[in-house]
């Protein structure tokens, strides 16, 4: 129904189509033929950011020239603020963006919305270690392979011609993503997280064969777990090297508000690291940490910032930095959800910023960086920092309500 439509014109024709006069099997067909046609103006909109973004990096690269900072930081900085995401996915899109350049007929499937971004990404994954000649090659040989296909088997497709192209550049992108390891933190609901580990397959496949094997074993005995839960437990205990999983000689931070603390409250608590969980949840922590030292952490009843620290713990190893890591949680650059990996400055230390909690700010590594390109100003309002980007776009940053929403 809208197929024949620009996509220019593909939100109109659909707002001024009358969906409920159609008969009732029609008005269904309508409406998929109308999420269709939608997806196209995404993939459309999605080209033409990468257009944006790519023209921004050429203009900026010629404004900031050599030896006055790094253009492309520069501008995944400005991109992350301008769509509110990290540092990390708008270095994600920026890679797409630019290698796009260099494969013109695959970016005219993706700006016609014939294939989707995740393909276009998956093209670009792919084909990294190519020569910028050998890109012609691939861009004449994959374009006609990719409508249609989903964009998991758009990187197979790819890979397949890349190693046609070019064998030994294949090999030299295999291992370099083969040495690419990384373990990460996803948080779940109710108290629960997954642990990704990702490195060389034939690692990953021993590590999970042993946990599987060690399982099966103990439920063969008599043992009433379930596999998963054996195998959760077996992991923690051999890489911590405790006899037991919840035996954690770790320091514990659970941010609460005053009715929680001092008992009777129903506020969700806050477990540092991983996000808000149920007053009992907190409770059987504590009871079951018993060799951990558990830290409290109050809130102000107004904003639900962090405003004290519990000052009883095993160690003192820089409680001002453990108060800022607790208070943002993450990295305070506008849309970064990153992990903290550096405390931070707001008005730097030699322009005469304090080493306080009002003038610090947890910051990831690449947001660190980002702060100190040229052109970048990052200022602090009462308990806010508002980034000021090179093309003068401003954008506030305030300290998370640890609890959520404050409620009377």
């Amino acid at each position: 129904m809208f197929e024949s439509s620009e996509v220019t014109g593909v939100m109109a024709e659909i707002d001024a189509h009358d969906f409920d006069s159609d008969p009732s099997i029609e008005c269904g067909a309508s409406r998929v033929e109308a999420v269709k046609a939608l997806e196209r103006v995404i993939r459309s909109a999605q080209a033409q950011q990468c257009v944006q973004i790519a023209a921004l990096h050429a203009e900026r690269t010629a404004q900031m020239g050599l030896g006055r900072g790094d253009a492309s930081l520069s501008v995944i900085g400005e991109i992350a603020m301008a769509r509110n995401i990290s540092p990390s996915a708008a270095s994600s899109q920026f890679g797409v963006a630019i290698s796009l350049q260099r494969l013109p007929q695959v970016f005219g499937l993706f700006r016609d919305g014939v294939i989707s971004e995740a393909s276009a990404r998956s093209v670009v994954n792919e084909s990294v270690s190519l020569s910028v000649d050998d890109f012609v090659i691939l861009d004449a040989e994959i374009t006609s392979l990719l409508p249609g296909l989903t964009h998991i088997k758009a990187g197979e497709a790819t890979a397949r011609a890349v190693i046609l192209i070019d064998a030994e550049a294949a090999r030299f992108r295999a291992e370099k993503n083969r040495a690419d390891c990384r373990v990460t933190v996803c948080t779940e609901t109710d108290g629960v997280a997954t642990l990704r580990v990702r490195g060389p397959a034939e690692q990953i496949v021993a590590v999970h064969a042993a946990l599987d094997a060690w399982a099966q074993g103990l439920r063969s005995t008599g043992d009433d777990r379930t596999m998963g839960q054996i195998m959760v437990s077996t992991l923690v205990e051999r890489v911590t090297g405790l006899a037991r999983a919840d035996a954690l000689n770790v320091e514990i931070s659970l941010v609460m508000n005053a009715r929680t603390l001092f008992g009777g409250g129903d506020e969700p608590a806050h477990l540092s690291g991983y996000g808000p969980i149920s007053p009992d949840v907190a409770e059987d922590i504590i009871a079951l940490a018993h060799r951990a030292s558990i830290r409290r952490l109050l809130t102000d009843p107004v904003d639900g910032t962090l405003i004290a620290r519990d000052p009883r713990r095993r160690r003192f190893d820089g409680p001002l930095a453990g108060h800022i890591r607790t208070r943002d949680r993450r990295c305070r650059q506008p849309g970064c959800d990153c992990k903290i990996r550096e405390i931070d400055h707001s008005q730097a230390y030699g322009d005469g910023g304090l080493t306080t909690a009002e003038n610090g700010q947890g910051l990831c590594r690449r947001s660190h960086t980002i702060k100190h390109q040229p052109g970048w100003r990052v200022e602090v309002k009462g308990r806010s920092t508002v980034w000021t980007t090179p093309t003068g776009h401003s954008y506030r940053s305030d300290p998370p309500p640890l609890l959520g929403h404050f409620r009377q």
